[in-house]
């Protein structure tokens, strides 16, 4: 096709700001699911610099060749203003230092009639796609598409192209693949990545409704501040899910600034541990919304008996509270799968069952109500268990705890998406030792079980994942835990192999031993009815392209089809190994513990572009001058978390795990 031209002129006198050109690289392949189309925009010439036209905000207007001769392209005869913001864009990409004069984009077009499952979805499944710089969708929720191919009349369009798309992709361009074979190489390589990545029904031809979820407590953290929030939210809002929350007066979320997040906000009085009555004020707060709701949930570990409580008397799909209640008291989540447990709630009742039972060390101490691996000690003799047991924080987490043995095989997260008793995904990752372990590593002066690297995938043999996911399941079904995401925690006994430092790297390897050992055997050491915290899902998202949160509330709403949809990882599996490295807040006893320091996510990215290059997503926890506490004094607070990942293997992943937390910089006075 030949070359057209796209003019940007000032509407107060006309002069060209920015010239550039455009051709469709190939004809249309036709799909069963979508059609791809690919543009290459090259700059031409423009008035000053590009600068001047990218922060130019309506003083412009915009001439295209065969489009309307004589009169300017309108914004909305894109079909959106997100596609209008994407045409900017790729003109902008032209004049991009780092890709010569062009800009190669590929325009997607769903040849299914239906919905989209998700208005984001195709940004989602292309996080960290490494021949995609920029992915954006056009889509609204619940958006539906005619289904129609673009035909070869069609392509001397560009605007009938934009509009005709769901979403567009500007391809990582540079000088080596500036040729035209080069190019066609790179859209190849793309095509390639959308089969393995939209290889799943991302239009449905079913019909799909609008829902209504009732969320009970919308999240702690303002979303300056980190949290799940954005997570919840933003999802909720791509599945066309609308949110009723109920939390505390004064939450963020009742004020302005995030209220187009949520369909309405309830006041509500939420306490931790919940009061007597909370179900019932749970249900009077939904009556008072006064619309019909498809569904109610609650991310918050403290509340999942009483939202379930509630669901019965509103007649919601739920859980039994009675198995909810199971799952999140440690002590019986022990006691039902199998494990020789004890429950105490003071240094001397701790002693007495110590001596009574003859226990055999080491031993587990942990809190009944815990969290964040807060107030979890290895005892090693009986002399340090009162240390122990004086050491949990009650005033988070109440008087009682868990005695029980410690188990020493390689311990993982095991998480499944689950509906009526069904896997539709399932992943482990390893849980590498704390500084409790006997094999942990030295980190500062920690000697706790505060998390510090989570790999993604496991690296344990495939028969002993196999054990953990079918002996989990087994728990979860007979417990009655069928429906939604379970985060499950746990070890691998008797493994065949185990942690060892090898040339500088601390990895799985198979176990030194000529002794017949038992078969592998799973440990469940405790039960989360929800996604994994600390941001963990995030890194489901990028490797697999799962996310959680959608799941557990499509699943909340019981819209099955499009949970099914949406559990299908990638073709090929895991796009990369993935580790979140967990930067504890670690410092002398001497200082006062306020954080002294700026963003040590941006300055590490900063100095270290090489390793920025690795990081999938990171973030500061904390701000400066903010009071951080210290591991010992019970509470485990994080100052940062960084996904890094490598395509090349597990061992440059770690390697590169490592190189990061070497190169945090940080300062408490």
């Amino acid at each position: 096709m030949t070359s057209q031209k796209i003019q940007v002129r000032s509407t107060d006198d006309g002069a060209l700001l920015l010239e550039c050109s455009w051709r469709l690289l190939n004809k249309p392949i036709n799909k069963s699911l979508w059609q791809s189309l690919d543009i290459v925009f090259e700059h031409l010439n423009s008035a000053d610099t590009a600068d001047h036209f990218n922060y130019l905000k309506s003083a412009y207007s915009i001439h295209i060749d065969n489009e309307n001769p004589g009169q300017s392209v309108q914004p909305e005869s894109f079909g959106s203003a997100r596609a209008f913001q994407f045409f900017l864009q790729c003109l902008r990409a032209t004049t991009a230092s780092s890709g010569g004069r062009r800009s190669v984009v590929k325009l997607i077009v769903p040849l299914q009639k239906g919905h989209i499952v998700r208005s984001d979805i195709i940004p989602l499944r292309l996080r960290d796609s490494q021949f995609v710089e920029t992915a954006v969708s056009f889509a609204e929720p619940l958006e539906s598409y005619n289904g129609l191919a673009i035909t070869s009349s069609e392509t001397s369009n560009l605007v009938a192209l934009f509009s005709a798309a769901t979403a567009g992709l500007i391809l990582h361009h540079n000088s080596e693949n500036e040729s035209g074979e080069g190019i066609e190489a790179l859209s190849l390589a793309v095509e390639s990545e959308l089969d393995n990545r939209l290889s799943f029904p991302w239009i449905s031809s079913e019909t799909i409704r609008r829902r209504t979820l009732v969320l009970v407590e919308g999240s702690r953290a303002h979303p300056e501040n980190g949290g799940v929030g954005p997570g919840i939210y933003l999802a909720a809002g791509a599945l066309g899910i609308n949110l009723v929350v109920l939390d505390n007066s004064g939450h963020w979320l009742e004020g302005p600034e995030y209220a187009h997040w949520r369909e309405a906000f309830i006041p509500t009085k939420l306490t931790d541990p919940p009061e007597e009555g909370f179900a019932d004020r749970i249900v009077k707060s939904v009556k008072t919304y006064g619309k019909p709701v498809d569904g109610i949930i609650t991310f918050c570990d403290s509340y999942v008996t009483q939202v379930a409580q509630a669901a019965q008397q509103l007649g919601l799909q739920t859980a039994s509270p009675d198995a909810l209640r199971i799952a999140t008291d440690k002590y019986l989540t022990s006691k039902f799968a199998g494990h020789q447990a004890y429950q105490a709630s003071s240094p001397d009742e701790a002693l007495e069952i110590a001596g009574k039972n003859d226990l055999p060390y080491p031993l587990i101490i942990k809190p009944c109500n815990g969290w964040s691996s807060e107030g979890v000690f290895r005892v090693d003799s009986l002399d340090t268990l009162t240390a122990a047991v004086k050491s949990i924080d009650t005033s988070r987490h109440g008087s009682e705890f868990v005695i029980e043995k410690y188990c020493s095989g390689p311990e993982v997260d095991a998480n499944f998406v689950l509906l009526d008793g069904e896997i539709l995904f399932f992943e482990a990752c390893d849980d590498f030792p704390k500084t409790a372990d006997s094999n942990g590593p030295s980190v500062g002066s920690l000697n706790t079980f505060i998390e510090l690297n989570s790999v993604y995938p496991s690296a344990l043999p495939a028969h002993e994942v196999d054990v953990l996911r079918n002996s989990f399941l087994d728990t979860l079904v007979k417990l009655g835990l069928r429906n939604g995401i379970m985060h499950l925690e746990g070890r691998v006994e008797y493994s065949s192999v185990d942690y060892k430092m090898q040339d500088g790297v601390l990895d799985l390897h198979p176990r030194d031993t000529a002794a017949a050992t038992p078969e592998p055997t799973a440990w469940l050491i405790e039960i989360n009815p929800r996604p994994l915290g600390m941001t963990g899902s995030q890194v489901i998202e990028s490797t697999y392209g799962i996310d959680y949160w959608g799941l557990a509330m499509l699943i909340a709403v019981a819209d099955k089809s499009r949970a099914r949809f949406l559990s299908q990882p990638f073709q090929h599996g895991a796009q990369y190994t993935c580790v979140m490295v967990f930067i504890p807040a670690d410092y002398p006893s001497s200082c006062q513990g306020i954080f002294d320091s700026d963003d040590i996510c941006a300055e590490l990215k900063a100095r270290r572009p090489d390793l920025a290059n690795h990081i999938s997503r990171c973030g500061c926890l904390v701000k400066r001058g903010q009071k951080v506490p210290h591991p010992s004094s019970g509470v485990n607070s994080f100052l940062a978390y960084f996904n890094v990942f490598s395509r090349k293997g597990r061992r440059e992943a770690l390697e590169l795990a490592d190189r990061v937390r070497e190169e945090v910089r940080f300062s408490f006075i």
